[in-house]
This record gives C-alpha cells, structure tokens and sequence, in this order.
C-alpha cells in the first residue's frame, strides 16, 4: 500500500509526529486496542495540526486522541494506522513475541549451561556450587563451555608439573587476565575446582573469599598463582631453614621484603625467640631499622590489610612464639588487629580497647618496646 503524499506530510508535523510516536509505542507493546486513548502533551499549534485529520470540535478541546478516530480518519483516506507508521518510522515490532523469545532463549541457554556442568562434575560437585558458577554470566552456556575446557586441559595433563595460571589463561583464551580472580570466568573455574576437592574432612571454602582459598583452588587442579605480588616486610626476623626466606633474613638491622613464592619453601623460626612484634605500617619498620638497626627486636609488618604472604608467614610463626599485634586505630586497623588475634598465642601491642591513634602518633612508645631493653607495655 503507497501511502499519499498528503498524509506522509501531515505526519511529519510536530503535532502528529508526536501522536504516531506514542501509537508506534503502544502498537509494539500489544496495547493500541480500538478503545485505547492517546494522552499527549501538545501545544495549541500542535493540536490544530492534529485536528486537521480528526473532528474539527477535538482540535478546540483538551482530550486525548481516540485511537478509534484516529483510525476512522486514517481509513477515509484508503490507510491503516499502521501502513502509515510503518511508512514514517520502518517496520513494527511485536515486543511482546521477542521477550518470549528472549526468556525461552534465556531459559534454554540456562538449562543447557546446567547440563554442562553437572556432566563435568560428575556427582562430585554440589548443585549450589555449580549454579554458584554460573551466576552473572552473559550466557551461561559459554561460561560452562569455558569450565570445561579449563577443567579437561588441566585433567589431561595430570602427570604434567603444575603449569601458572596466567600462562594456562593464555594458551586457552588469548588472555593472560581470562582467568584472574577478577575475572567471572576465573571465578567460576576456582569454584567448581574447590567444589569437586571438597570432602568431608576438608569441606568447601569460597575462593573468591580468601587469597588463600584461591590458591588452594588452583593448586588443586595443578595450577600454580602468583607468588611474588603478595609481599610482607620483616626486620631482623630469625628465620632458619634451606628457603630463600631464611637466607633473605640474614641481614641484620635491613628490612626486608619476603614474597609469598620465597615462603612456599622450609622455614622456621629460630629456637629461642620468645616474641615477634607485628605492626601494619612500614613506617615503623624502617624507624626501627634506623633508629635501633639490628638490636630491634623482630618485626612483621602488614603493610595494610594482611595478604597472603603476610598469613602465610605469621601462621608458621604463630606456634613457636609469641605475636604481639597492633595497626593503626582505625575501622581499617582493628579489623587487621581482631584477623591477627586469632592466631594462636597473638596478644594485642599497645592496642587498648577504644585506641584511635595513628601507629606514627605512637611512634616513639612503639620503638622503646622494639628496643633490647625495655619491656613491652
């Protein structure tokens, strides 16, 4: 149907380009029934435009525009409504048939995704673990399909040494970063990998919680992380042992940064060191270093929240001394003060219950505990 010329210019006035406007919108919505009303917000001028097709008493009036009319009108001159606004605006959708169509895709996407992964698993991963990896995924089949072949790569090469999880992300998808744990598809890996080591003597952590779960999560499918990001700073710390850590600390009065890869190897602590003092700040550790040199008792520094290579050490320390703890006074620093305190035999260092200072406002007191001859208060 050639819709007149007469019409197609009507229909590009302001007037009318507004009332097709809402028609089309309700006409792809399902809802412009023959009783439907048309309320607009149209100047006088606009009005007349409109009432130039319509009734003449409706242009004088403040009504909506009746679909029915508008229709009637329409009609007189050999077109529908929505010849003419498929002739101003293209092609009417039907929104109602693609949103069945999208939650019928979304559901069978979803479903297939679950099928994927619970033949992966194997009945050796729980159900919530699974959904757990599929959540937030744009399609939840490609992120199954990115599991797996994760997951059957690094079961095929078994007998392998453990490979890094940047070089496996790269030769998989192209991306060293595919699976860092800020990524959803690394997320999803670590989970369903911690899910299938789960047992019921070692029961299921959340890796995207912990650094130290994470790791585990990996290791577990032999894939090694990171180790030399997550770093702690230690002064004249005694360590003993054939690892690097212990060959790193042999330098009297220097700090020193030990990497979470130097403490994956034998270390100790040396026999006779009744205490090490653990601060948040790497402030306090180099004015002890300049200060007191290499008679400054031992001390770990968290350098802010704990990472992993600060848990790492200060969990093999904790059962053959004495950890003093303290942070700054802060939300920050009583909750790395209350993580620490858990460890077995930690003691709080100059951290009385309502402390707000800042570690460099109590600086001078901190250095006379970390000295050879004043006792710790």
């Amino acid at each position: 149907m050639t819709v007149p010329g007469f019409l197609l210019n009507w229909a590009r006035r302001p007037g009318p380009t507004k009332v097709l406007a809402e028609a089309r919108t309700r006409a792809e919505a399902g809802r412009l029934g023959p009783r439907g009303q048309l309320v607009l917000d149209l100047t006088p001028a606009e009005r007349s435009d409109v009432g130039g097709m319509l009734r003449a008493p409706w242009a004088a009036s403040a009504d909506p525009v009746p679909v029915a009319v508008l229709r009637a009108a329409l009609a007189r001159h050999g077109v529908t409504l929505e010849e003419l606004l498929v002739a101003v605006g293209g092609p009417l959708r039907d929104l109602r048939a693609e949103r069945t169509a999208v939650r019928r895709s979304r559901s069978v996407d979803l479903d297939r995704g679950r099928a994927l992964l619970a033949e992966l698993a194997a009945g050796r991963v729980d159900e919530a673990i699974r959904e757990r990896c599929l959540v937030g995924a744009a399609s939840r089949t490609d992120r199954a399909q990115g599991i797996e072949a994760v997951i059957r790569y690094l079961d095929d090469r078994t007998d392998l040494p453990p490979i890094r999880l940047g070089v496996l992300a790269a030769q998989l998808f192209g991306d060293a970063h595919a699976l860092d744990r800020s990524a959803g598809l690394g997320r999803a890996v670590a989970r369903f990998a911690a899910g299938r080591a789960a047992t019921s003597d070692r029961p299921y952590l959340d890796p995207v919680s912990e650094a130290a779960n994470w790791h585990a999560a990996w290791a577990s499918v032999g894939v090694v992380c990171d180790g030399v990001s997550a770093q702690v700073l230690v002064l004249n710390l005694p360590l003993v042992g054939g690892g690097p850590a212990a060959r790193l600390c042999t330098v009297p009065g220097e700090p020193v940064w030990l990497t979470l890869r130097t403490l994956r190897q034998p270390f100790a602590l040396a026999e006779g060191t009744p205490e090490v003092f653990v601060c948040e700040n790497p402030a306090v550790v180099e004015a002890a270093a300049d200060s007191l040199g290499d008679v400054s008792r031992p001390l770990v520094c968290t350098f802010g929240l704990p990472n992993l290579a600060a848990t790492t050490l200060l969990a093999a320390l904790a059962p053959s001394t004495k950890l003093r703890v303290r942070a700054d006074g802060d939300t920050v620093g009583w909750s790395i003060v209350e993580r620490l305190l858990k460890l077995p035999g930690a003691e709080p260092w100059r951290m009385p219950h309502g402390l707000s200072a800042y570690e460099e406002e109590v600086l001078d007191d901190l250095l006379l505990d970390l000295g050879p001859t004043h006792p710790t208060t």
